[in-house]
């Protein structure tokens, strides 16, 4: 059945409309605790008839009424990706939700492991009233003004279900979604130039890489039409020259959406350059060594997600992201925590002597100087082998068409030497190898290092 003629449903869908979208405006930080509170409590009985959460639940003593609130927060036990991997199917999702009535969607695959979890109608819609809260603080029409998404669409993505499966299904794109143009970030930039120049958005989501391609081709003479007035970012850090380079291209203000896809949209970047928290729809713990991190130090985030009738999510400690808290207050009126910086996955980081981890932040500077310095998107994919401490190897799929243009392949490879040298030392030895391409079934960042004892002091 189409949930839009189902009178529920769209009676939930005008209420949720007119109240979830500018609540971190209207709430105080006293109010927003309490909306928490009751959010989480609600989240903890319905996890409850979980298989996966039942059983870690039970196995540490906790029935519901033992949480009042999220001061009881550390009470429940983290889940883990294995959780749900050993789980999966029909013990991540309750028995009070028809499967049926559910959308698989799955991670990136970004590591080599990808991981399905379970959503519902109601999770896509908040997460489309959550794009419409950021639009709505750069002063941008969701209905009026041009909207160009340039998403990872591949099958089982958050994309491909919230869109193609969600959405899409139950509304007519044609004439619902007509202003908004959703192309696939998997395809070659030089076709997605050329369906945005036609389309002339005013406002552009899309990757980082695939961005940074896209200024390069603009200033080689590609996409006249295109002049956004903002542009955001999505799935990947963004390092400062980058930015750059896409905002003096475009002409337009760049700003960061960071998000995942157990949780959903997490913050974004205000005007003022702060991270905001989504914090009436997830609720984030930012542990070092199981301890609460001060403000700007870095530590791992734990999501708790605050609504959905899908696979819950509950203190889950795998997004694997190093992210630093920002304990102040901003002047642009929303209510709700703050993030400082984001350093990226630590499961995708480096390890060297002496405690230092090369965050994924650092290796996005090291590449972005490719687009930026030597103007070439003559690289299409990578990969990065680290063989121990003191030996990596970095392999560079080369877009063979464009050979002869630009920058040489002893270049690209000699500016990447220099980006890891002067990252991590001279004494690192950097191999650099050729390749026809990278496997989508192996992390594209692969550690020999035995990270269990490795102990971490110093984040680069």
């Amino acid at each position: 059945m189409n949930h839009f003629y189902n009178p529920v449903f769209l009676s939930w869908l005008l209420k949720t409309y007119l109240l979830d979208i500018n609540r971190l405006k209207r709430f105080n930080e006293q109010k927003l605790r309490k909306f928490q509170d009751k959010r989480f409590k609600k989240m903890v009985k319905y996890a409850y008839s979980v298989p996966l959460y039942n059983e870690k639940y039970q196995k540490a003593g906790i029935r519901p009424s033992d949480i009042n609130g999220i001061k009881d927060i550390e009470k429940l036990p983290m889940i883990s990706k294995y959780d749900i991997k050993d789980f999966y199917p029909y013990g991540i999702i309750s028995s009070k939700t028809p499967k049926e009535k559910l959308v698989e969607i799955s991670t990136s695959g970004t590591t080599g492991k990808s991981l399905t979890i379970f959503s519902d109608m109601y999770d896509m819609i908040r997460w489309f009233f959550v794009y419409i809260r950021i639009l709505r603080e750069y002063g941008i029409n969701w209905r009026k003004d041009k909207l160009t998404v340039i998403g990872d669409f591949a099958p089982h993505t958050i994309g491909s279900g919230y869109t193609k499966k969600g959405l899409f299904t139950d509304l007519n794109n044609e004439r619902f979604f007509s202003n908004m143009q959703w192309l696939d970030t998997n395809d070659e930039p030089s076709k997605v130039i050329k369906e945005v120049n036609l389309f002339n958005p005013d406002f552009i989501g899309g990757y980082p890489g695939m961005l940074g391609h896209l200024a390069l081709l603009k200033e080689n003479g590609y996409g006249d039409n295109i002049n956004p007035k903002y542009i955001a970012t999505i799935g990947s850090v963004l390092d400062k020259n980058l930015k750059r380079l896409i905002e003096e291209t475009f002409n337009a203000h760049v700003f960061e959406v960071y998000g995942a896809t157990e949780s959903g949209t997490i913050a974004f970047q205000c005007k003022n350059g702060n991270y905001h928290i989504m914090s009436d729809f997830v609720y984030t713990e930012i542990l070092k060594n199981g301890e609460k991190v001060d403000s700007e130090k870095p530590g791992n985030i734990i999501i708790t997600r605050l609504s959905g009738n899908g696979t819950p999510i509950i203190r889950y400690n795998a997004i694997n992201d190093i992210v630093a808290p920002l304990h102040e207050k901003c002047n642009c009126g929303m209510s709700g925590g703050l993030i400082n910086r984001i350093y990226g996955r630590d499961d995708l980081s480096l390890c060297f002597s002496g405690g230092r981890l090369l965050l994924p932040l650092s290796i996005s500077e090291i590449y972005s100087r490719i687009l930026y310095e030597l103007k070439t998107t003559k690289v299409i994919e990578s990969k990065i082998i680290q063989h121990s401490l003191t030996k990596i190897e970095v392999q560079l799929v080369i877009n063979k068409k464009i050979i002869h243009k630009g920058p040489s392949t002893e270049e690209i490879f000699s500016l990447i030497k220099k980006g890891f040298n002067d990252k991590v030392g001279s004494d690192i030895e950097i191999i650099t190898k050729e390749i026809e391409k990278v496997s989508k079934k192996e992390p594209r960042i692969i550690s020999k290092v035995d990270k269990s004892k490795f102990k971490t002091y110093t984040y680069i």
